[in-house]
């Protein structure tokens, strides 16, 4: 084999990785879980027994691969937060009261943060499961200023304004499914009309248009090959309405990626295999 046949043969499979799924970093919004009847499937995100429409693997729970709740109260609650929440938070994990739920950073989640705002939660907002799938709190949030921009939205031109709720980091080289629950906080005002998932690689991938209702809801997006990459969660909403808006939970569940088939490797080694024979009676 001459050295142009090899050249021509690297060339292809070095082709055939990069088409592959996978290769590049991509934020694809997937659906929004609702959170009003009858399943409330929003507030039991750790229920097995609640459908879910975009919950992963079999046991039809989000968080099976990491999660952050919210300054949670246990039901009924015995008392309320209002507490500052300074930039590079650790989204309340540490607080010394109702502290946030969390299974903490792992192999597949580099760091997290919290943006500048408050931790809030009154005897009003919303009802969520724990972590148990069992246990009923009053669901807690991290609130923060609605006012960077004006910035190009899905609804229209440069009519959007965000803040941003968490700041992560992904070492998992694959597809990562992550959920972000927002308007559990009784009053729509404090709700996003779209939640969108940052990162340099792919600028901002929006949620569809949400209600603000004071009903949850869980924007959920898929972020595939994202090893090394870091990731903003935004709270958009249009101008004239912005205000503060509160995120109260983030889960993460891996994705795994289907094995390759016998019979696609065999052909991509027939397409380098072929060139191979086709160089050597040339």
């Amino acid at each position: 084999m001459n050295t142009r046949s090899i050249a021509i043969a690297c060339a292809v499979a070095s082709a055939l990785v990069m088409a592959s799924p996978g290769y590049a970093v991509t934020i694809a919004y997937v659906g929004t879980e609702p959170g009003n009847g009858p399943s409330f499937a929003t507030q039991n995100w750790s229920n097995s027994a609640v459908a879910k429409l975009f919950a992963t693997g079999t046991s039809n729970t989000y968080g099976k691969n990491g999660y952050w709740q919210i300054r949670p109260i246990a039901y009924p609650p015995s008392s309320t937060i209002y507490s500052p929440a300074s930039g590079g938070n650790d989204l309340g994990v540490s607080a010394g009261s109702f502290p946030t739920l969390s299974t903490g950073t792992s192999s597949l989640i580099g760091s997290m943060s919290g943006g500048a705002g408050d931790y809030v939660n009154f005897n009003s907002y919303a009802i969520y499961r724990g972590p148990d799938g069992s246990a009923l709190y009053t669901q807690g949030g991290l609130s923060v200023p609605v006012n960077q921009g004006p910035f190009n939205t899905p609804s229209g031109s440069n009519n959007g304004y965000f803040g941003v709720t968490a700041t992560f980091t992904l070492t998992y080289s694959g597809t990562v499914r992550v959920g972000v629950a927002v308007d559990s906080v009784n009053d729509g005002t404090y709700a996003p009309n779209y939640v969108g998932i940052y990162s340099g690689s792919t600028g901002t991938v929006y949620s569809s248009a949400l209600t603000r209702d004071g009903t949850p809801d869980m924007a959920v997006f898929d972020i595939v090959n994202p090893a090394g990459e870091t990731f903003s969660v935004s709270q958009w909403q249009l101008a004239g309405t912005q205000s503060a808006s509160a995120m109260s939970l983030m889960t993460f569940d891996v994705i795994p990626l289907p094995e390759p088939s016998g019979f696609s490797i065999l052909a991509a080694a027939g397409i380098v295999g072929g060139l191979f024979v086709r160089r050597r009676r040339s």
